[in-house]
């Protein structure tokens, strides 16, 4: 698909079906405002849906309580949290049909809307203290429990685990600053609105991936800041290219933490990769080939939708590769036709002929494989890959340059195989053809 075509649709795919709905906008005005009428005006909205960042269906908003100034002497939540807890028991009107259950946790008073026994929407209110650091636009920077740092979903096993660990409280508490990543994202999204379209759909590849398999390990705060670094060293990018370089640098991201933190530049908000397994890291890197072989295969007539789903790739052998591998993205152009050709050589008692489409052919033959290119455009390269069949001892999946690996190729083994090749101009595969190669008996 051509470049601007691609960009067009997944802009209009992340409007229209990730963006939050004017009902979900709506009920998060509701919900906010109702909390800052209980709660007076030391109330700030952070996290994704601050930064414009979140993606449809909304479940939770996280909203922080500043509760003064950080004093190192009193720094048990305790008392904070009781008083906090009593003031949205007693002042705050539930401007839902929802049945609300509010309960205080270790670092936190979470309000729970709920539809019989199923959560419906949640907040968690989370206390803070006015650290006496500005940030690099003047903004205040706040101490808050670590438990912030941590989803909504995954807080009640936090909550369990941190009620076990016998630690000073100062532990407990980070240097945050909301203001400043709230700041940053709206600045570069009014150089680029493409920042939040890629960041949405992004968390959308992540939420079904993790949907999928509870090995999908990747953070969403992780992902969105991910992209902001590309578009903060490149911010003329448009979506696709984004995309594309965020998914080719997963591998780059999981090798070691490498963002900081903007509250405290000792620290990294990518910490965690540092304990990622090796199955965790592989399920990411699978579920990042599986998007990125869709991409390459786009087409007009493709969904964003199937783009996003979850899929976990198994290479073949530890030599397939593909284009993304060399950071090569593919944008055909209609007027850059391709066109495989497997001349077949004779043998006694054969002649010499091409493969058609259906690449039926017997075993022992030898194929040379050449390209037909036609198009007002200059080809600086044509890359070849060698497929076969996954049941074959050499399943392969090599890609190399000018021609196939072996020249001529040979027919050994029962299957479904396949040839393809790519033209490459100006570092991109703007045209692609692919010749199937079927051995019928051995």
């Amino acid at each position: 698909m051509k470049k601007a075509d691609l960009n067009s649709k997944l802009r209009e795919y992340a409007k229209n079906n990730l963006s939050p709905t004017n009902g979900e906008q709506a009920l998060v005005s509701r919900l906010y405002m109702a909390v800052q009428s209980a709660l007076g005006s030391s109330c700030l909205l952070i996290g994704s849906y601050a930064r414009f960042t979140s993606s449809r269906p909304l479940h939770d908003l996280d909203i922080l309580f500043v509760a003064g100034n950080f004093e190192p002497t009193q720094l048990n939540p305790r008392r904070v949290l009781d008083g906090l807890h009593a003031l949205l028991r007693d002042k705050f009107k539930n401007p839902t049909p929802h049945r609300l259950q509010i309960s205080q946790q270790t670092h936190s008073v979470t309000m729970s809307f709920r539809d019989r026994d199923n959560e419906y929407f949640a907040i968690d209110v989370v206390p803070a203290f006015v650290s006496g650091i500005k940030n690099e636009f003047n903004q205040d920077i706040f101490w808050v429990p670590e438990i912030v740092n941590v989803s909504l979903r995954k807080r009640e096993q936090r909550y369990k685990e941190l009620t076990k660990v016998k630690k000073q409280e100062i532990e407990w508490w980070i240097k945050s600053d909301p203001r400043g990543y709230i700041e940053a994202a709206s600045r570069l999204n009014n150089l680029n609105p493409d920042f939040r379209k890629v960041v949405k759909l992004v968390k959308k590849w992540k939420h079904n991936s993790c949907e999928k398999s509870d090995a999908f390990a990747l953070k969403s705060f992780h992902v969105e800041q991910a992209i902001f670094e590309i578009f903060r060293q490149k911010p003329t990018s448009d979506i696709s290219e984004v995309l594309f370089s965020f998914f080719c640098t997963i591998p780059s991201m999981l090798s070691h933490p490498q963002i900081r933190d903007r509250a405290d530049i000792t620290k990294f908000i990518d910490q965690y990769v540092s304990d990622l397994s090796a199955d965790q890291k592989k399920t990411i890197s699978q579920a990042r080939d599986s998007f990125l072989i869709r991409l390459e295969n786009v087409e007009q007539n493709s969904s964003v939708s199937a783009l996003l789903e979850a899929g976990f790739y198994q290479r073949a052998s530890d030599s397939e590769s593909f284009l993304f591998d060399s950071s090569i993205p593919t944008y055909t152009e209609r007027d850059a036709l391709l066109r495989v050709v497997g001349n077949v050589r004779a043998r006694p008692g054969f002649r010499p002929h091409t493969l058609t489409s259906d690449g039926i052919i017997d075993v022992e033959r030898k194929i040379d494989f050449v390209s037909n290119f036609k198009g007002p455009f200059h080809i600086d390269l044509f890359k070849w890959k060698v497929r076969n069949d996954n049941s074959s001892p050499q399943p392969r999946g090599e890609i190399t340059d000018h021609r196939t690996r072996n020249n001529p190729e040979s027919t050994k083994y029962k299957g479904t195989h396949f040839v393809e090749c790519y033209a490459i101009r100006d570092g991109v595969c703007i045209a692609r053809n692919k010749q199937l190669v079927v051995l019928r008996s051995v």
